[in-house]
């Protein structure tokens, strides 16, 4: 029976044990124990899924709909708000247009892409589903060396403005 005593007497350390601090409150260290694994999502948070458009994983349960080389259609069964949260932490943003029936992050780098290009993202809603439409609006480098005129020519345009070839409007 001693030996039964000595191992009761040597179990506390097996229960979990809480720190109490003066005042009966759990210490600092004790409350951040308490908080989930870093691998836990936040209610409505979205996971990364295996599609990627532009460097950016296209969240899980999103499918793309239709891509262009310069936009991509993205659709699916989520909140809005859950999208938009999900492109917070993708991108390099320091503007952002919230509305009633729209997000728009109006000039961002994706922080998996080419930094060099430059995207506007809308999460829009819609009765059932949200749509995430992401399109570069990288403007193309300037031709060094070119003339007034012969930038409006590449253009299509007379320095007035007018086009060249009129038959060509369409």
């Amino acid at each position: 029976m001693g030996a039964l005593a000595f191992a009761l007497a040597a179990a506390p350390g097996c229960r979990a044990k809480q720190e109490v601090v003066a005042g009966g409150q759990p210490s600092a260290s004790a409350a951040a124990s308490a908080r989930p694994p870093v691998d836990h999502l936040e209610p409505g948070e979205l996971t990364p899924g295996k599609a990627v458009v532009f460097g950016m994983r296209v969240p899980r349960s999103m499918s793309v709909d239709r891509r262009y080389p310069d936009a991509a259609h993205i659709s699916g069964s989520v909140t809005p708000e859950s999208v938009a949260n999900y492109v917070r932490k993708r991108v390099a943003v320091s503007r952002v247009e919230i509305g009633a029936a729209r997000t728009v992050f109006p000039a961002v780098k994706i922080k998996g892409g080419d930094p060099q290009k430059t995207y506007r993202i809308e999460v829009i809603a819609s009765p059932g589903r949200t749509k995430l439409v992401i399109r570069d609006t990288t403007k193309p480098p300037m031709t060094r060396g070119l003339s007034e005129a012969e930038r409006w020519k590449r253009a299509g345009l007379t320095p007035e403005g007018k086009p060249l070839d009129p038959k060509h409007l369409q």
